[in-house]
């Protein structure tokens, strides 16, 4: 992966951490080294569908605790473009709900430090999002391998938004616009995703708290009407004349 070094030539993120901005690799934060599993074998889209679920709970559960407890400086700015992500993860949530996608569990452990230490706060936040990104590439695969065009077109369309949430991240957290030319794509299958997301998924162990998926009504009390996008997802906006 290459590295990235925060910027001091934009208002960052970081900038506005009390203390310093030095930031552990991957491997560090989480514990663990992240190892890719071996490729699995084809699910249906239902199952396809529940992991994308599970991804989105995740990042919900986490911008949501993060940002409600937040003691770390920000300004106006970069709270409003925080907020809006926030609300779009839940709107990707919405939607695949509507395609029958049902999160696997709505408990997530996550880093202790994401409230109190922007720097934890902007890893785990990056981490995620490629996660994301990658985990929608992977089901965009899966789902036209297994013949389901408009749902795999869906699921590209989401990677699509995840891998803006990626870059503006980046640029908050003062790294530049990050991977330009193409996101990586680590999973072949989004099955593929529980070893990547263990960490989130597992016990609670020291440095770490246990956090769970708010509600959409306590999503959008926090983030307000405004920051929440509108949602035009592929699978409406391409719906074959004479259905609902």
């Amino acid at each position: 992966m290459t590295e990235h070094h925060p910027s001091t030539s934009r208002r960052t993120l970081l900038r506005y951490l009390t203390g310093g901005v030095a930031v552990a690799g991957f491997d560090q934060a989480f514990g663990q080294r992240a190892t890719l599993p071996s490729p699995g074998t084809s699910e249906s889209p239902a199952q396809v569908l529940n992991m994308a679920a599970t991804a989105e709970a995740l990042a919900v559960t986490f911008y949501h605790h993060a940002l409600s407890g937040a003691t770390f400086g920000m300004n106006g700015d970069t709270r409003a473009h925080l907020h809006a992500m926030l609300a779009a993860e839940q709107a990707h949530l919405d939607l695949l709900g509507t395609l029958g996608g049902r999160p696997l569990t709505q408990r997530f452990s996550l880093p202790v430090a994401v409230r109190t230490d922007a720097a934890a706060f902007a890893e785990t936040g990056l981490h995620l999002e490629r996660v994301l990104t990658g985990a929608y590439l992977a089901a965009a695969h899966q789902l036209a391998g297994a013949g389901h065009a408009t749902l795999a077109a869906t699921a590209a369309q989401l990677g699509a938004s995840e891998a803006q949430h990626l870059t503006l991240l980046s640029h908050l957290a003062g790294y530049g616009p990050g991977e330009l030319t193409l996101p990586a794509a680590p999973l072949r299958l989004i099955t593929d995703a529980p070893p990547v997301l263990a960490p989130f998924v597992g016990a609670v162990t020291a440095g770490r708290v246990r956090a769970d998926l708010p509600s959409a009504e306590q999503v959008m009390a926090f983030t307000g009407p405004r920051a929440r996008p509108a949602v035009s997802s592929f699978v409406d906006a391409h719906r074959p004349a004479g259905q609902g």
